[in-house]
């Protein structure tokens, strides 16, 4: 772990609540993949820093959500481990814009790129991304965002949200249905084929990073899904390695300022992999 006051490479913020209390599509693979973590050495590294976040303030869900939609989370039973989640990336995306580490990886209970402002679905219940951007411009930071989201389920809340703002710039790589209007001038959206394999995938990861260089943001968020991957549930066959090569190469073109958000994704050796090399990629100390 780092000494106090010292800049880390990565923090990895979790909760044992997601694993305990998450949606059940997703909870599974969270106490596997962050043991991985820990197998690796991974949690003992001095360029690592673990924390533990608290539940977003509800004043935050209020001000991107409409009252009906929060009202319909709490029904759902999802409504505190979902502020949980959305306060796991507000944490991540805080220590990463005020200087304190290069990147975060922010695992989460319940995903958030399908929570539109006043709708939710595909086991997303409130918007961790936008609401971590609430807090940040509160604070004066998070002036120019870029998400990038890799999750082949297009973020359609995420775009409803966001996509007018003229400071942020959205990049879906998804599997071909754009659920919601493009909106906006500063999105991309690569569409990719069902069964889109690496080198596919790879390629619309360079134009992406390409688009997100010329945005030029302050903060780029990575909301990362695993659910590409051929043994997982959502669209593209993705191999083992990708993940890895996809960190190195956004590493590369970001050495600091970014923030993985824990995405879509069922099976647990899939989220060890997946997120261990991913880890492993920001731990290291070059590309």
């Amino acid at each position: 772990m780092p000494a106090e006051g010292k800049r880390c490479k990565v923090i990895v913020v979790y909760h044992p609540d997601f694993a305990a209390q998450g949606y059940p599509a997703l909870r599974e693979r969270i106490a596997p993949a962050f043991e991985e973590l820990r197998t690796r050495g991974l949690l003992d590294k001095e360029e690592v820093s673990l924390m533990e976040p608290r539940p977003a303030e509800e004043e935050l869900a209020e001000e991107v959500h409409t009252e009906g939609h929060i009202q319909g989370v709490k029904r759902s039973g999802y409504y505190q481990v979902a502020l949980l989640s959305a306060g796991s990336v507000i944490l991540g995306a805080e220590e990463v814009a005020s200087g304190k580490a290069d990147a975060a990886f922010c695992f989460t209970g319940t995903a958030g790129h399908h929570a539109s402002r006043d709708g939710f679905w595909g086991f997303c219940y409130l918007n961790d991304v936008a609401m971590a951007l609430v807090r940040l411009r509160r604070e004066g930071r998070g002036r120019r965002v870029a998400i990038l989201d890799i999750d082949p389920h297009f973020g359609d809340g995420t775009r409803d949200i966001l996509g007018e703002d003229p400071k942020v710039l959205h990049v879906n790589l998804h599997s071909g249905y754009v659920m919601r209007g493009s909106g906006g001038s500063n999105n991309l959206d690569l569409a990719l084929f069902h069964d889109a394999g690496d080198a596919q995938f790879l390629h619309a990861v360079d134009r992406a990073l390409e688009a997100v260089g010329r945005f030029r943001p302050e903060l780029l968020f990575v909301v990362f899904g695993h659910d590409s991957h051929r043994d997982d549930y959502g669209a593209f066959e993705l191999s083992d390695g990708v993940y890895r090569e996809f960190a190195l190469r956004v590493k590369r073109s970001f050495p600091s300022g970014v923030v993985y958000v824990l995405s879509g994704g069922a099976r647990p050796h899939v989220a060890r992999r997946a997120i261990g090399d991913v880890v492993e990629v920001l731990a290291a100390t070059s590309p």
